[in-house]
């Protein structure tokens, strides 16, 4: 799956990589051989829960991507060794375990609980359907929600809803009577994983000149995860990010608008006039900047410590655990 001049390689859109990591085994196999190579056999003992076949047949969708290589020494019996890729898969591993590490729960024996692995498989749907940006700045109603998706009916979208729910990636918001629903800081805290998953896109997946998300996907990303952040030095200040079309491309340019207030920084559905502060840049540009905090790349405008002061907390909270809740004695 090296670089290529196609297109994108079936099944690694951001989506399918969310269903990748949140269906069966696939997460947990990939942190297994963080450990170094195994056999099927060593796997199913490094990842208890699985058969053998079960291991094989992910571990055969990992090959597919190149994430793994399967070595077969010819028997009888034959023995299989898989080993993660050089570069694709110890991308993707480190990603998966920086990602964990911040937002995911772990069982008393290491592993990450299998509710977290399926709910990324619930986040790939909300990310395909573009159920995020339509939560992404107020809550809405499921009725208002489902107005947005013509090819879903009102059912169809109110199942998915209570789906959402009970992963912890949305919940009810409003006056009693008055459902709407919001994200939770669950959901705004996995942009991460996907603005990682962009970039690994980027490196292994899809052409050299091409970027790893698109610049709506990006922008979706910001309006998603720039409530995470707390600045309340700026409290009352106003700001605007901008994603540009990569370079050569004609494509829109898409931008993202916040108040800051002392609960945090909340993005607008409508333009503000006049903002404060401001950011712009590519997707590659935007990547570095909230995976590596190397804002360098960006173009900063206005009042030079808004932009700055609220891209480097939001780097800072999506790859920081939250401190648990402390309970009163």
């Amino acid at each position: 799956m090296a670089k290529n001049d196609e297109v994108c390689v079936a099944g690694a859109t951001i989506a399918e990589i969310l269903r990748l990591l949140g269906s069966g085994a696939t997460g947990e196999i990939l942190l297994a051989l963080g450990a170094g190579p195994a056999r099927t056999k060593e796997l199913v003992e490094r990842v208890p829960g699985y058969t053998p076949r079960s291991i094989y047949r992910y571990t055969g969708k990992l090959a597919d991507l190149e994430i793994i290589e399967r070595n077969v020494e010819k028997g009888p019996p034959s023995k299989v060794t898989h080993t993660l890729t050089d570069s694709c898969g110890q991308e993707l591993l480190e990603l998966v375990e920086r990602f964990a590490d911040a937002s995911l729960e772990r069982l008393p024996d290491g592993r990450i609980d299998p509710v977290d692995w399926a709910g990324l498989n619930l986040l790939a749907d909300m990310w395909e359907t573009a159920m995020i940006d339509a939560l992404s700045c107020e809550p809405v109603s499921p009725g208002d929600l489902g107005r947005g998706h013509p090819d879903l009916s009102y059912h169809q979208v109110a199942r998915r809803a209570r789906l959402f729910q009970a992963a912890g990636l949305i919940a009810e918001a409003g006056e009693p009577g008055g459902r709407q629903l919001a994200l939770t800081e669950k959901a705004r805290r996995a942009m991460a994983l996907v603005i990682g998953i962009g970039r690994w896109r980027h490196h292994h997946v899809i052409a050299e000149d091409e970027e790893g998300m698109t610049a709506a996907e990006m922008a979706t990303v910001l309006r998603t995860a720039l409530p995470l952040a707390s600045v309340g030095e700026h409290q009352g200040k106003s700001l605007r990010m901008d994603v540009r079309p990569a370079e050569g491309d004609a494509g829109q340019e898409f931008s993202v608008w916040a108040e800051i207030q002392q609960e945090g920084v909340f993005t607008c559905v409508a333009p503000i006039e006049s903002v404060d502060g401001w950011a712009a840049g590519r997707v590659s540009d935007w990547i570095p900047a909230l995976l590596d905090a190397d804002r360098s790349q960006l173009e900063i405008g206005g009042r030079e410590d808004v932009a700055p002061a609220c891209i480097e907390q939001l780097h800072e909270i999506l790859w920081r655990r939250p401190a648990p809740d402390l309970v009163s004695a």
